[in-house]
């Protein structure tokens, strides 16, 4: 499989993606998008050098660098625009366990660059070695503290705190920052994993899998806190555990930025994808906001959001979306955004989980299915002329949504593995077992 994916260049060290392959991408982004260029790193063995190589290689087409340092993909996004770059790259395997490294890539403003939008002429550049040349330079700036003032200038967290939180890194690149920045806030904090390893020893960087929350569940309980927080290697995507150590549903965390976003700009549009259960809609419309839905992934919610200039957009993978980042995903900004929101309005994120809309659900884990990468989209596209010539209401939105009157299921092929990916939900138990019954013939007919 190629290491060029949907939304960004991704591999296992030293196999997939090395050195050489770091210097020549530099060459490649350089030559596509000259100019001035921000670059940083998520902590990871492998990222030092390939950080050196990649630099390398931008100078060399001309392009003036500036380094700064280990970071997450947020703070990358928020230099880009700060510093007024013509692009950015971090080396980030994100979530990805610790033998992975890799690079994703920016526009001006902070603007993720995806295989549609670029990223595949990225790989022509580096295919065909059709570089520029030039003398560039390189320059290092530390942009920790104006992200930490600009993050706190957009909330308003009401004094004094009585919140006791804990926050697990996973030993990844936001230890060292996250729990800096929210005690600046004047949240009580307490580290979990915060001390930098990128042999990650305690668990994967990954919050979206709950065995990687079991000791932030226990550390919880233990310190009697009232929230814990766990984000992925490199700072985007966010998990919460409630004050009993229960995992919150992602749709519940979404409530509340939704519910403080509408609070904040009456009337806005809110952005969330063909994967989000109608429970999604249904808080939004509940707070007379108007809900834009978009396709899975986080370059197309980045565009959706600016496009439509909406106040908030949202995933169940976790990563939330912001108008006052100008559309990155940034899980420190939910982070103080959920306890801005729970200071003011009084409310336990308990009270959240009991007001959400109640649905029998296959949405939050959903399935996945392997599939030969070959067929994956031909499979997904015969399904769309199978269900048209059947009569049923479909969405092709992503993929293809079929629509009942107690329900939906939606069928998807991944941007990033061989697999289709397939969702589906209903309001009744019985309309939910017959709805599951049809995914299943659907499953049973996948070429694996």
């Amino acid at each position: 499989m190629s290491v060029f994916r949907a939304y960004d260049i991704r591999g296992i060290y030293p196999e997939e993606i090395n050195e050489d392959f770091a210097f020549k991408i530099g060459k490649a982004f350089g030559t596509f998008n000259p100019g001035k260029i921000v670059v940083g790193s998520e902590l990871r063995l492998s990222s030092p050098s390939l950080k050196e190589e990649l630099i390398r290689g931008l100078v060399s087409t001309g392009a003036t660098v500036i380094d700064i340092g280990t970071v997450t993909s947020p703070i990358l996004m928020f230099a880009t625009r700060r510093l007024e770059c013509d692009g950015g790259v971090n080396v980030s395997a994100s979530h990805n366990p610790k033998e992975y490294n890799g690079f994703k890539f920016y526009y001006k403003d902070g603007i993720p660059i995806d295989f549609e939008s670029g990223l595949i002429k990225i790989q022509e550049i580096f295919e065909k070695e059709n570089f520029t040349e030039g003398k560039g330079k390189l320059i290092k700036k530390d942009v920790i503290e104006d992200y930490s003032n600009f993050l706190l200038s957009m909330v308003n967290i009401k004094k004094p705190i009585n919140l006791k939180v804990v926050y697990d890194a996973g030993n990844g690149s936001t230890g060292r920052i996250y729990p800096k920045i929210l005690r600046k806030a004047g949240i009580d904090v307490y580290e979990l994993f915060c001390e930098p390893n990128a042999r990650f020893p305690n668990h994967e960087p990954n919050p979206s899998r709950h065995e990687n929350l079991v000791e932030l569940r226990k550390k919880v309980l233990e310190v009697n806190a009232d929230l814990g927080f766990a984000s992925d290697g490199d700072g985007d995507r966010l998990a919460v555990v409630d004050e009993k150590g229960k995992i919150v549903y992602v749709g519940v965390i979404f409530s509340i930025l939704i519910e403080s976003a509408l609070e904040k700009e009456p009337g806005s549009k809110i952005v969330y994808t063909a994967l989000d259960s109608k429970a999604i809609e249904d808080v939004i419309r509940r707070h007379d906001g108007k809900p834009i839905v978009c396709r899975v992934g986080h370059t197309y919610i980045t565009q959706k959001i600016l496009e439509e200039n909406a106040a908030l957009a949202g995933e169940i993978s976790g990563h939330y979306y912001f108008k006052e980042t100008h559309g990155a995903d940034d899980a420190l900004f939910a982070i103080l955004r959920i306890i801005e929101h729970l200071t003011k309005s009084g409310k336990r994120i308990s009270d959240f989980m009991n007001e959400f809309p109640k649905y029998y659900s296959q949405v939050s884990e959903g399935l996945r299915v392997p599939v030969k990468e070959s067929k994956k989209f031909q499979f997904i596209k015969k399904l769309k002329e199978e269900f048209k010539k059947k009569r049923y209401k479909i969405d092709t939105l992503d993929g293809v949504k079929v629509i009942f009157k107690d329900g939906w299921a939606l069928f998807r092929p991944s941007n990033t593995e061989p697999m289709i990916s397939m969702s589906y939900e209903a309001t009744t138990k019985k309309g939910f077992e017959r709805i599951k019954k049809f995914v299943e013939n659907v499953i049973n007919r996948i070429p694996r």
